[in-house]
């Protein structure tokens, strides 16, 4: 899996840019604000059509335009990244407007899909400072980072999912009818059978990765990624019936899973200090990246691949062993990273990295390094 180039066009601070990668991590570096983190989002919105650090998605449009654009091109063997065939990419926003049938459009070599069929074609894992609020933040936020990597390599997972989330609230239309007198209970029968035939493959996934996450050697830290499961039977939702009733709610799930990551027992939400609460953000995010690197994508699609990286001030609080770490982790896949200073890497990384500099949505110069 190799990124080859991507070009943004009225994309968040970016009128144009046509940006080509190499065969070596790419650092970028500026001031805050410069456009450094807006790059890694446009790789991050042609992995998962999603972005993490916006609520309306016309606010990544350049201000006063009508559209933005975002097109990659990749080649899906990293054997020899700067030869061969290529796959095109393409996600375009519309501002909210009378004369457009549609505010997101993606595509791939140019033929219109699903936003379903769309992920997984390039997947990503990326780590933001603000990624904090998974740790400290709603277990809603911690499933939708769950949720985001898990989609990208597993076609089943994601259309479980999916159709999970309709019937979800299919079923709880009729709960509140049922509370108004408006249906009778055995209208339930249809939503609650096919909510329990995805919400158990989507247990049973999340399940899988957890298992597999604790079962790693964290040189981040001991951390312990902690899953507690709301199993969804026939038998544990007759039992809520009355409760579920009178809520209008479906009260047991896979809607109401949560996780926890604990340092020597010590809830990290809770009693972690904000350079611990960082380290295992970090460390959870380099543990779904291991997963999606050893679980090959359903249908054969991605198989063996390692996902892109993408780390957004990631040194700045970091210890010099868990620096080293870092830079490991790596030099095993594609890798964008976005800084301030350099002072804070490795200087045996730069000298093998390539090395750009951001000015107000520009690349105004690239320095190689030695290797």
């Amino acid at each position: 899996m190799f990124l080859k180039r991507i070009n943004l066009t009225n994309f968040r601070n970016y009128a144009s840019l046509e940006l080509d990668f190499d065969n070596r991590p790419t650092v970028l570096i500026g001031d805050n604000g410069a456009g450094k983190s807006n790059i890694l989002e446009a790789v991050y919105l042609l992995s998962t059509t999603k972005s993490l650090r916006v609520e309306k998605e016309e606010e990544l449009i350049l201000d006063e335009e009508e559209f933005g654009r975002v097109e990659g091109f990749f080649r899906p063997e990293d054997d020899q990244p700067l030869a061969g065939d290529e796959t095109e990419l393409m996600v375009l926003i519309n501002r909210p407007n009378s004369e457009i049938s549609f505010k997101k459009k993606v595509m791939v070599n140019g033929i219109a899909r699903r936003t379903l069929d769309f992920i997984g074609n390039l997947p990503a894992v990326i780590f933001y400072p603000t990624d904090i609020n998974m740790v400290t933040g709603s277990p809603s936020l911690r499933r939708w980072h769950l949720d985001l990597s898990l989609a990208q390599i597993d076609t089943e997972y994601k259309k479980c999912l999916t159709l999970y989330g309709d019937f979800l609230t299919a079923r709880n239309k009729v709960l509140k009818r049922i509370r108004e007198g408006l249906a009778k209970l055995d209208e339930l029968d249809y939503w609650t059978d096919e909510l329990i035939k995805n919400g158990e493959i989507v247990s049973k996934k999340r399940k899988e990765f957890f298992e597999f996450i604790n079962g790693l050697v964290t040189p981040l830290g001991e951390f312990k990624f902690e899953y507690s499961q709301s199993l969804i039977s026939l038998e544990k939702l007759k039992e809520t019936n009355g409760r579920e009733v009178a809520a209008a709610q479906t009260l047991i799930g896979p809607h109401r899973d949560d996780f926890k990551i604990t340092l020597d027992e010590r809830n990290m939400s809770s009693y972690g200090s904000r350079g611990e609460q960082r380290t295992a953000t970090l460390a959870f995010k380099l543990a779904q990246l291991e997963y999606m690197a050893a679980h090959p994508a359903s249908g054969g699609k991605n198989l063996g691949k390692r996902p892109i990286l993408l780390l957004d001030d990631v040194f700045s609080e970091l210890d010099g062993s868990h620096r080293a770490h870092v830079v490991d982790i790596v030099s095993k896949q594609q890798t964008v990273i976005a800084t301030v200073e350099l002072e804070n890497i490795p200087k045996e990384f730069l000298d093998s990295a390539r090395i750009l500099t951001v000015e107000n949505g520009q690349i105004r110069s690239s320095l190689r390094g030695t290797k």
